[in-house]
C-alpha cells in the first residue's frame, strides 16, 4: 500500500477554493468561507493575479455606487501532460488546469517493448512537440499512470505487470524531458480525478475499483479539519475469493483478478464463444442474451460483487466507484450487480447508491495522470 499526503498553508487553501468555485467569487467571500483575514486573502489574490491565475472584473450590479471587484479562475493558467501504461497501448492527453483535453493521443506497445524508457521517453517527446511552443512553457509537469506498483522503499517501478524498473530508469527518463514527472499507480490517479473533478469531490472518504485487463484498488481520505487527503492502493488483484481456485500469474489459486478482469472475462467468453476477440462484441445482444451468455454474466457478477462486498467490509466508505474498461458496459451489469451486493441478507450500513460507476469510464486514470502534478504543486 502507498500513501501520498499533500500539506496545506494560506496559498493552497485558497487555490482549492478558487479551484472548485471557478467564478463570480470576492475577497470578501473567499474571507468568510474560509475564515481567513481580509489582508491575507488580498496579498494571495493579487499574488495569484500576477501569476495569470485568476481573472479581474468589475461586479455586475444594478446599482449606482462603486462597484466591487471579483474574480474568476483562469483555466488555461497552466497546462499539464497526462500519461498511461496498459498492457498494449500508451495512452498520452494534454489538458488545461481543470482537465479539459486538449489534444491526445493512442501509441501502440510492443509486446513487451525492449527498451520500456526509451520507448516511454521518445513517445512522450514527440508528443510534447505537438503542442504550441506558448502552451509549452506553461506545463507543470507530466503525470504517468501504471498498472502495477511505484516502491519508494524497494526504489522499484512496476511499468506494466510483472515488468520492474529501477528508480534509476525514472532518473534517466526525467534527464531529457524538461517537465517534473510524477509516476503513480492508476487507481490512485483515477482517486485524484474523483476527487478533484469528479460527481463526489465532497465526499470525506471512497475507495476506487479500477478494472481493466488488470484490477487495482485505492482508497481516499480527506480530513475535515483541515482539509488535507491521503490515499493508498492495495494490490486487490490479488485477493483470494476461492481457495483452490484458477492459477494467477502471482503463482496463488483463486485470486480476485483472475475473475473479475477484462482480461479474465474475455478468456472466459472466448472458451464458449472462440469466435469473439474484443471483449465489447461479447455485450452485442446475439451473445449476451444467449443462454450460455446468461450464465457467463451471472458467475462473473458473483465474483465482482464477492470484491465489493469485501471492500465494503474493510473499510465502509462513504462510495464505492467503480473505474476502467469495465464502465462501458455498466448498462448491462448495475441493477443486476447491486442485487447481488445488496441480497435480502445483507447487513451494510449503508444503501445500495454506496456502489456507483465513474462518470469517466476508463479515462479516469489518464485524466487524473494530468491532474497530478497541477494537484502535487497547488492544492
Amino acid at each position: 500500500m502507498y500513501q501520498k499526503e499533500i500539506k496545506k498553508n494560506n496559498e493552497t487553501i485558497i487555490f482549492e477554493y478558487i479551484y472548485n468555485r471557478k467564478q463570480g467569487f470576492s475577497i470578501a467571500e473567499v474571507c468568510q468561507s474560509l475564515n481567513l483575514t481580509f489582508p491575507t486573502v488580498k496579498r494571495i489574490l493579487e499574488d495569484f493575479l500576477e501569476k495569470d491565475m485568476l481573472i479581474q472584473s468589475r461586479k455586475h450590479s444594478h446599482g449606482v455606487g462603486r462597484k466591487g471587484m471579483e474574480y474568476t479562475y483562469n483555466h488555461d493558467f497552466c497546462y499539464s501532460i497526462g500519461v498511461r501504461i496498459s498492457e498494449e497501448y500508451i495512452y498520452l492527453i494534454f489538458t488545461n488546469s481543470v482537465g479539459k483535453a486538449l489534444c491526445h493521443s493512442k501509441v501502440k506497445l510492443s509486446s513487451p517493448p525492449k527498451d520500456m524508457i526509451s520507448f516511454l521517453e521518445s513517445t512522450i517527446c514527440l508528443f510534447i512537440q505537438q503542442i504550441k511552443k506558448e502552451k509549452r512553457e506553461k506545463i507543470v509537469g507530466i503525470g504517468i499512470s501504471i498498472p502495477g506498483i511505484f516502491n519508494q522503499e524497494s526504489k522499484m517501478i512496476e511499468f506494466k505487470i510483472n515488468h520492474f524498473s529501477s528508480f534509476v530508469a525514472l532518473q534517466e527518463l526525467q534527464k531529457n524531458i524538461p517537465y517534473p514527472i510524477y509516476i503513480e499507480n492508476e487507481s490512485n490517479l483515477s482517486a485524484i480525478a474523483e476527487a478533484v473533478l469528479g460527481k463526489y469531490l465532497n465526499l470525506s472518504e471512497f475507495t476506487v475499483l479500477t478494472i481493466n485487463k488488470n484490477i487495482g484498488s485505492s482508497h481516499f481520505v480527506r480530513r475535515e479539519q483541515d482539509r488535507n487527503f491521503y490515499f493508498k492502493a492495495g494490490r486487490i488483484h490479488h485477493m483470494i475469493v476461492h481457495q483452490h481456485g484458477r492459477k494467477c500469474y502471482c503463482g496463488s489459486k483463486g485470486c480476485l483478478g483472475s475473475y473479475i478482469s477484462i482480461k479474465a472475462l474475455l478468456q472466459d467468453v472466448q472458451e464458449v464463444f472462440p469466435e469473439i476477440t474484443e471483449i465489447k462484441t461479447f455485450f452485442q445482444d446475439e451473445y449476451r442474451e444467449t443462454e450460455e451468455g446468461k450464465q457467463l454474466l451471472d458467475e462473473y457478477l458473483e465474483y465482482l460483487a464477492a470484491g465489493i462486498q469485501n471492500l465494503l467490509f474493510l473499510s465502509n466508505p462513504e462510495k464505492i466507484i467503480i473505474s476502467g474498461m469495465i464502465c462501458d458496459f455498466q448498462d448491462y451489469l448495475y441493477t443486476k450487480l447491486l442485487d447481488k451486493i445488496y441480497h435480502s441478507g445483507h447487513i451494510f450500513f449503508r444503501g445500495r447508491d454506496t456502489v456507483v460507476f465513474s462518470s469517466f469510464h476508463e479515462n479516469s486514470s489518464l485524466i487524473g495522470a494530468a491532474l497530478f502534478p497541477i494537484v502535487d504543486s497547488m492544492f
